[in-house]
């Protein structure tokens, strides 16, 4: 009997012991999961077009993933949630794509994800392959939870004869209460040149075109990509991204969902320069949001152009009469570190950190003064009040004046001369004024960032 208690004894302790090592595998598993920062990618691949969602006091953010693997496929529908722009949960991939050269749905585009009034969630998104003819179709997947998805391909459909139907992408879907019916707007092109398309359904399967929502009012014949309409404290915003031009992302304004959307009357009508794009607007009905990414570089090199996809990035957005105001958003704000810093004439150093930070200083009231921020010899964000420009130089300090800035943006200067900088790895993102200028820069990574008035 002693020898069988003796065993019983053993057992108790191995299944208790080892109940424990799962319980502690576990929890490693799920903190693998885990993703704390203000601009957050998963280890292994990058973000392009996300596709904001917001439930329940959570974002569900949706994403082409950039895996970058060389498969035949590419892009999936992958998803990072978050409840304050700062803590990550990486959820991972959620619809994939199909790794056959001869699918539709080779490559997954853009699309949105909404909820009906039974809880059951949608996906909406682009199926698309160079090599068919048309290359783009609108897809449909349905969900009990918002992860585990089933495709409906029987609700797939194509451009109508009034689109061009090789453009027809990036499927934005919300419900209007007023017509008690969901609306889609769909990126594509009219008569040489970019619209937005309206469709219209009743139960989300069967979508009839409504014509052109809106027609691109640039002066140019760009594609407005990444489509998005909210409606926030009593006015409906509108955002694209300009695919040919600018590549910024632009907002539009209007007092009723049925009204003429327009251009601000003051001020820039977008928050940010072309180091940010394919951003979605989405707001919590307390906070407006715009989300879209930072991209990369070609080989990674501060020398060479940006490409497509890199990290997620957040621009709370604060409406002043009919302009909005970007800013870091105040839930993640509170969860980072934030310093003060004075300038002078002479380099002021800050020691490089790989967590994010934010760094507040302020103007001199001259408006001759240049703000430098350097990194090395040859990378330089310069804030030029006398010009009302940011702009990135990969360059010399000294060639600026014959030099093309790699990105720049108009700002109008804030009557306190408060700047905010954002540092995290190797993004650097400046809020001055009424303007956000997302930039990465490698060489910040083993360089401080240093500031000089000049």
């Amino acid at each position: 009997m002693r020898h069988w208690k003796w065993i019983a004894a053993v057992l108790l302790l191995c299944l208790v012991g080892g109940g424990a090592y799962l319980t502690v595998q576990a929890k490693a598993k799920r903190d693998s999961r885990q993703i704390t920062a203000v601009y957050p990618r998963a280890k292994e691949s990058f973000v392009g077009d996300p596709m904001p969602f917001y439930d329940q006091g959570k974002f569900s953010i949706y994403y082409l993933e950039d895996l970058r693997n060389g498969e035949a496929g590419f892009h999936p529908f992958s998803l990072l949630t978050t409840q304050d722009f700062y803590h990550y949960t990486n959820a991972g991939q959620v619809i994939p794509y199909v790794n056959q050269e001869d699918s539709p749905e080779r490559a997954l585009g853009t699309g949105s994800v909404i909820k009906d009034q039974a809880g059951r969630y949608h996906a909406f998104y682009t199926a698309h392959n160079d090599t068919l003819s048309p290359k783009e179709a609108i897809m449909h997947a349905t969900s009990n939870d918002g992860q585990k998805w089933t495709k409906q391909p029987k609700d797939t459909f194509k451009a109508s004869a009034n689109y061009q139907a090789n453009d027809f992408r990036d499927p934005y879907v919300f419900y209007n209460t007023s017509a008690k019916e969901y609306w889609m707007l769909i990126a594509t092109r009219n008569a040489a040149t970019g619209v937005i398309a309206r469709y219209t359904s009743k139960d989300l399967k069967q979508w009839q075109d409504q014509g052109v929502f809106f027609t691109n009012d640039m002066n140019n014949d760009s594609t407005l990509e990444c489509p998005s309409v909210v409606q926030f404290k009593g006015r409906w915003y509108l955002a694209f991204s300009d695919q040919f031009d600018r590549r910024v992302v632009h907002y539009r304004v209007a007092d009723k969902l049925t009204s003429t959307f327009k251009a601000p009357q003051h001020g820039q009508d977008y928050v940010d320069g072309a180091g940010f794009y394919a951003g979605r607007l989405v707001t919590d009905n307390q906070h407006l949001y715009l989300v879209g990414w930072i991209p990369t570089k070609e080989e990674h090199s501060d020398r060479l152009k940006y490409n497509w996809a890199g990290n997620l990035a957040v621009h709370e957005l604060i409406p002043h009469g009919d302009t909005l105001v970007p800013q870091l958003p105040q839930a993640a704000a509170k969860q980072i570190t934030n310093q003060q810093a004075v300038l002078t004439d002479k380099r002021t150093k800050l020691p490089i950190a790989s967590a994010a930070r934010s760094v507040t200083l302020t103007l001199p009231a001259s408006k001759n003064k240049k703000l430098i921020l350097s990194v090395g010899d040859t990378n330089h964000i310069v804030v030029d009040q006398r010009a009302g420009k940011m702009a990135y130089y990969n360059t010399a300090l000294t060639d600026i004046a014959r030099s093309n800035p790699m990105t720049e943006t108009t700002y109008q200067a804030a009557a306190d001369g408060k700047i905010k900088i954002i540092t995290e790895d190797d993004i650097i993102v400046v809020y001055a004024g009424n303007q956000a200028f997302s930039n990465r820069i490698y060489e910040a990574k083993k360089t401080p960032l240093t500031m000089q008035l000049q």
